[in-house]
């Protein structure tokens, strides 16, 4: 891309990446028009500078088409994230609705389309210093890790000369105000948290500023397209650690009770098969996705990303905890 200010039509702007996208893409001088469903995501993302498209992902409309029309590139962030066993919102947003978008993009001449993939979407466990070429063929079993690497293969499917597409593969997402984790949170508050076997396994991390970084760099690459690349915090720490850290930061302490590993991955299969056998959809207490990502190595190599789109850190872990700790002492 060679523009240096750009249109962009965003989703999921009002989510955790999204609202911190739009900040972020406006400083560099672009505009962002963000797709929004609601009264309150429209007030969301409108509060943060973007111009709102009023629309469905699910339901796109001639409203998305005219915007498109006016825009350079797309960023698709948007995401059915949970750990239920209900499929059809899974399939239904996270690949139909990337579908139909890519389609209105490519027909509306947008030039490049860049989707937030997960780093889980690669199938196996425990998952080691991996990298793109290394991944093992075929999908994994959870219905989120399942339906994004879907939709990742439409999006890499559609790249051509003059519709450049590209995914990156962020793990898990951290930084100030994340919502994610307020669950989390609670169950130490109320002394409900345990270190399953310890949690001492690496688990790839990437900072929420990191990974606005590294969509930054992808805007910018001067690359072919059709590739997926993971994007780390660039580091290696034991999920104890960052958990820890992140809790510490907040003014918790998460304690040291712990589980045995056995008996998580126990309790997650007896769920899952419950679950299936009652035909529930719901979210169980523990799912083998939890187990995947808590219980066993899931680290990713970034090196491609920094080679081939030039992504560089924003900030490094220890000024990520700091960045949280000086926010919550201004709220106080």
């Amino acid at each position: 891309m060679v523009k240096k200010r750009m249109n962009i039509f965003l989703t999921g702007g009002s989510g955790f990446v999204g609202s911190n996208l739009i900040p972020h893409f406006l400083e560099q001088g672009h505009t962002v028009y963000a797709i929004a469903r609601s009264d309150k995501s429209a007030a969301q993302v409108e509060a943060l500078g973007a111009k709102v498209v009023r629309d469905d992902l699910l339901f796109l409309s001639t409203t998305t088409k005219s915007a498109l029309n006016e825009c350079d590139l797309v960023v698709h962030s948007a995401a059915h994230i949970d750990f239920t066993y209900d499929p059809k919102p899974f399939y239904a947003l996270n690949v139909e609705a990337t579908k139909q978008l890519l389609a209105m993009a490519e027909t509306a001449g947008v030039q490049r389309f860049i989707y937030i993939s997960a780093a889980p979407v690669v199938p196996g466990s425990p998952i080691k210093n991996l990298r793109e070429h290394e991944a093992a063929e075929g999908l994994p079993a959870a219905l989120y890790p399942k339906t994004k690497a879907l939709g990742e293969q439409a999006v890499l499917a559609a790249n051509k000369p003059g519709f450049t597409t590209l995914s990156l593969r962020p793990p898990a997402i951290w930084g100030a105000n994340n919502p994610h984790f307020e669950e989390l949170f609670t169950n130490a508050r109320k002394g409900r948290w345990r270190w399953i076997g310890g949690s001492r396994q690496v688990l790839s991390t990437i900072h929420i500023k990191n990974l606005s970084a590294a969509i930054s760099a992808a805007v910018k690459a001067d690359v072919n397209g059709g590739e997926a690349y993971f994007v780390t915090d660039g580091d290696r720490r034991s999920m104890r650690t960052t958990i820890a850290a992140i809790m510490q930061a907040h003014g918790i302490d998460p304690g040291d009770k712990e589980l045995p590993k056995g008996v998580a991955v126990l309790m997650a299969n007896v769920l899952r098969v419950i679950w299936r056998l009652l035909g529930l959809k719901s979210r169980p207490p523990i799912a083998p996705l939890m187990i995947r990502l808590m219980v066993n190595e899931f680290s990713v190599v970034d090196q491609k990303a920094r080679q081939e789109l030039g992504y560089v850190n924003a900030l490094s872990f220890e000024e990520g905890i700091k960045e949280i700790h000086q926010m919550k002492v201004i709220r106080h």
